[in-house]
Parts: C-alpha cells; structure tokens; sequence
C-alpha cells in the first residue's frame, strides 16, 4: 500500500511542480524562492508516510514528535514565562497520551482537567491579573492544539493506521499545496480572510477541489466508503484545514510574530507546516468513526 500512496504523492506533486514552472511568468526570482519549500514540503510527507507505515511505534513517536514541537512553539510565541511554558507542554503530551491510552473519553477528561488545573495555577499566583491572563492562553494552546492534534494518537491502535493516516495527510497536505499554487497564480478575491490577508477566494476553492480529487485518488485506502463519502471526507478535511490556518494566523497576529519557528526551510516551524493536519484530525477521526461498516 505505501508504494502506490507513494506513487499517487510523487504524482501531485509533479503536478504542483508544473504550476510552480509555469509561475515563472512572475518572474525568476518568486520561482527561485518556491523550490526549497517545495522540496523540504515532499520530505516531510515522503518521511512521515514511511513512519506510519514503519509499526505503531515509530508512528507514536512521529506524532508525538510533532505535537510537542507544535505545543513548544506555541507556549514559546505565547506571553508566557519559560518557567510556565514547559508544564504546559508536558500537560499536552499528558492529554495526548491519555487519549492514545484510553481512547478519545480519556482524551477529553484529561483536557479538561488540564485546562482547569491551568486555569487555577493562574488565580495562584502573586498577581492574579496577570497569572489569569497566562493561564488564558495556557488553556488556549491545550484546546487549540493539543486536543485536536491528539486525535492523530487515537489512530495508532487501529488496524488501518496507515490508511486512514495517508488519507488524511495527503488530503490535508493537497489541499494546503494547492490552495496557496492556485492562489498565487490566479489571485482572484484578495483580502477575503481579514486574518491572513495572503488568502485569496480563488486559492481557498483551488484548495478544496484539490482536496476533492486527491481523496478520489486516494479511495483505494477506504473502500467502504462510497464516492460521495470519499468526496464529502476530502471536502471537510479542506474546510478543517483552513480553519487550522486562520486560527494559527490569528495567534501569530496577537502575538507580533511571522512564524512559529524557523527550522524548516520554507516552512517556518511545526505548527506553521502542521497546523491544519492538527486541526483536521479530530474532525476526520469522528469522520472514520460515523462511517464504520
């Protein structure tokens, strides 16, 4: 299975790579840029497919991987102090790995009482204006993007880990590649999203009929799923996706920053490359879950 999923990736992205050349009309040096996250952008999905499809472990530990960077990040950007930051990181492994332990009422339960354990550090603290607002935000990356970025662990058990990873990975990651190619090569109804100003109305369709198509190539990793069902999954991952990306946008607006992070040539940090497939897991998993034969 992972040789076709290969194959089919290798595909898509010949196709973005056509849009990326065809751009040059732009100009040489917007298409000089274009390439090392085009690059480093097939990598990560090429590596994280093989992980998945590695065993449960190294599927854990990618996941797991992922999620600490994203919540590091996040509690890094937030108006946090570094004493505060690393509980909280820890605090959203923990909530990850009660899911990955008990299944999603685990993973729930320990969000809650998570967020409220933060919430009543804060009103601890010597001044309690200011240890609210740090818990505030505390609670704001445990529901952001612990929680939903958890729901990526809940798959690790299933015996169709790879399939229903790959399929939510490379839909998601269609959809984001696409929307910001077809975007920038027909940027028609700029300023549709106040919050990312990038976004165009032309990119966010392009995006999610990519996502339509890439989940239709992709239906041999769900064949109980109908047409439709494979056309409606494609779709909302789409609508999570951006989601995920407008509401990590509006994060970075509050606090002043361009990027999460720079290691990521391209890219910026884990949750900038990330933050829609960790939006989008929660919703996909229920997805899974209302459609089991």
């Amino acid at each position: 299975m992972l040789p076709r999923v290969l194959l089919l990736v290798a595909a898509w992205f010949a196709v973005g790579g056509a849009l990326m050349l065809e751009q040059r009309r732009a100009g040489p040096r917007s298409a000089r840029t274009g390439w090392p996250k085009y690059a480093v952008y097939f990598a990560l999905v090429v590596a994280l497919l093989v992980l998945a499809d590695a065993g449960r472990i190294p599927f854990i530990a990618a996941a797991a991987g992922i999620l600490a960077a994203a919540l590091a990040e996040f509690f890094r950007a937030a108006p946090l102090t570094r004493a505060a930051a690393l509980p909280l990181v820890l605090a959203g492994l923990l909530v990850a790995g009660a899911g990955l332990a008990g299944g999603p009422e685990a993973l729930y339960g320990a969000a809650v009482a998570a967020a409220l354990v933060t919430l009543a550090a804060g009103a601890l603290t010597r001044d309690p204006a200011t240890g609210g607002a740090r818990a505030a935000w505390g609670v704001t990356g445990l529901l952001a993007v612990a929680t939903p970025g958890a729901h990526l662990l809940l798959f690790a058990g299933d015996a169709e880990r790879f399939a229903l990873f790959a399929f939510l990975f490379v839909v998601v990651a269609g959809a984001d590649a696409f929307a910001e190619l077809v975007g920038r090569r027909w940027p028609a109804g700029r300023l549709i999203v106040p919050v990312s100003p990038g976004k165009t109305a032309s990119g966010l369709v392009g995006g999610a009929a990519a996502a339509v198509l890439v989940a239709l190539t992709l239906n041999f990793l769900r064949p109980a799923w109908s047409p439709g069902q494979v056309m409606i999954a494609g779709l909302v991952l789409a609508v999570a996706g951006d989601l995920g990306d407008l509401v990590a946008s509006s994060m970075k607006r509050v606090f002043g920053i361009k990027d999460f992070g720079a290691w990521l040539p391209g890219q910026g940090g884990a949750l900038d490359r990330f933050d829609s497939l960790l939006f989008a897991a929660a919703p996909f998993y229920w997805l899974t879950r209302g459609w089991q034969p």
